[in-house]
């Protein structure tokens, strides 16, 4: 049966049910079950970390991409372009149909395993598999994106309204910490293969990261799967999956069509984290070409400064998480994102290396902060029992967000010539991302 979407009330909160007051004390009563649910992000991390950001990438450029009529990069560029859209498109189907059966964990599991298997399969890349390579990280990335989808809609389940911020903030702070650590294992397999018995030959070092990271996915996924409980309504459905399927597809469809009257104040929120984010992901992605032709700083040093952001974030996700709770989310995001645009601006004065590294710790404060407070803030505002298709809808947000930051970037470079003033027009989505965040309300009287 399509279920009709409801007006978001004042209060989301007050739809949780009796289970709730019970959840206020989560850090100790339900502390097993929410570190199992953060865990994951420990899980996922590195396919983020070692796969898209800085070891397969360069290996599918350089080494499967070998013999290619294109180059490397722009074969890669496509690649994840396509990924992008496809788990964009995806996510808020796929959500509706977790919501309509209340089947996040089964769903969640079971992309979990397939992005994972995918991953291992990668360390079969090699010159000459640009095919399968391509497909085995397509559907890695596309299960990888989905599964968050999932996890991100049981923080709703898991928090309440006092400690929504701070468990948010778990999450994305183990998240930091494991990318962080799987990186630095798997640098050191690619650097001193010696010291674990690794041959160098056929590019063994490289290929076996890759079967780290899914080993490591599929290893911390295990206590969510033990531990993580998902509610189950009174009169579950019995009606088949491809019904299922339907109604989810026609639900958002539905839910789009009403959006602006029906839920105004939510998709001013996403439209403001769609250009702030944007903001965010472009200045991680061309920091590195920042740090190279205006500081000339070698890849040793970029990679290196990499990591220190890693596990600096996980002190920025904690602390904000934490000030989300007693300021408001929206409060304490705004104040990250003002940090945000001090950092740009200082970007277009900066001189030493020195300066780049002290830039990159106030980014990571503010990286894992606001990615923190954007998630709980978005619980707080999503309406209660349609959590996997609005974080869905996140997830697409997140994915658009992916394109307008580098062209702002790529046309202000070839205008101006200078990756500075590149990077200081990115300026432009924190500023209007924090103009649309005045305007969202959050529930519970905070602002």
């Amino acid at each position: 049966m399509l279920r009709s979407l409801p007006p978001a009330p004042a209060n989301q909160w007050a739809l949780k049910s009796t289970n709730a007051a019970a959840r206020e004390t989560a850090f100790t009563k339900y502390s097993r079950q929410i570190w199992a649910w953060a865990l994951y992000d420990f899980a996922n991390s590195p396919f983020t970390t070692t796969i898209t950001s800085v070891v397969f990438n360069v290996y599918f450029a350089k080494v499967v991409s070998e013999g290619t009529p294109l180059h490397g990069d722009t074969l890669w560029g496509i690649l994840v372009a396509a990924a992008t859209l496809a788990s964009g498109i995806i996510s808020p189907i796929l959500g509706a149909l977790a919501d309509e059966r209340r089947i996040k964990k089964p769903l969640l599991l079971a992309f979990a395993l397939i992005g994972s298997s995918a991953t291992l399969a990668l360390t079969a890349s090699r010159e000459g598999t640009l095919w399968a390579s391509s497909i085995f990280f397509f559907i890695a990335s596309v299960s990888f994106s989905a599964s968050l989808t999932f996890a991100n809609a049981f923080l709703n389940e898991l928090a309440t309204e006092k400690n929504i911020g701070r468990i948010s903030g778990l999450g994305w702070a183990l998240g930091y910490i494991g990318g962080g650590l799987c990186l630095a294992v798997n640098l050191l397999m690619i650097q001193k293969p010696e010291l674990l018995g690794i041959t160098a030959d056929n590019h063994w070092p490289v290929r076996l990261t890759f079967a780290s990271v899914g080993f490591w996915w599929v290893a911390f996924t295990i206590p969510f799967a033990i531990w993580v409980k998902e509610e189950k309504p009174a009169g579950q459905q019995n009606q088949s999956l491809v019904k299922s399927l339907g109604n989810a597809v026609q639900t958002v469809k539905k839910t789009l069509r009403a959006a602006r009257t029906t839920n105004a104040n939510l998709v001013r929120y996403l439209v403001a984290y769609l250009l702030y984010n944007d903001g965010i992901e472009t200045i991680i992605v061309m920091a590195g070409v920042f740090a190279s032709e205006i500081l000339l700083m070698g890849q040793g040093e970029i990679v290196s400064c990499f990591l220190m952001i890693q596990f600096v974030a996980f002190i920025g996700a904690l602390t904000f998480g934490h000030l989300g709770d007693r300021w408001g989310n929206k409060k304490a995001l705004q104040v990250s994102l003002m940090l945000w645009i001090l950092v740009v601006i200082w970007a277009l004065f900066m001189q030493s290396k020195t300066e780049f590294w002290l830039a990159g710790a106030a980014i990571a404060i503010v990286l894992g902060g606001s990615q923190a407070l954007s998630r709980s803030l978005f619980g707080k505002l999503v309406p209660r029992g349609y959590e996997g298709q609005f974080y869905g809808f996140l997830n697409l947000s997140s994915k658009v967000s992916a394109t307008l930051g580098p062209l702002t970037y790529g046309v202000s470079r070839q205008i101006t010539g200078s990756p500075r003033w590149a990077i200081f027009s990115l300026l432009i989505f924190f500023v209007l991302g924090q103009m649309l965040l005045v305007g969202v309300r959050e529930p519970s009287g905070q602002s």
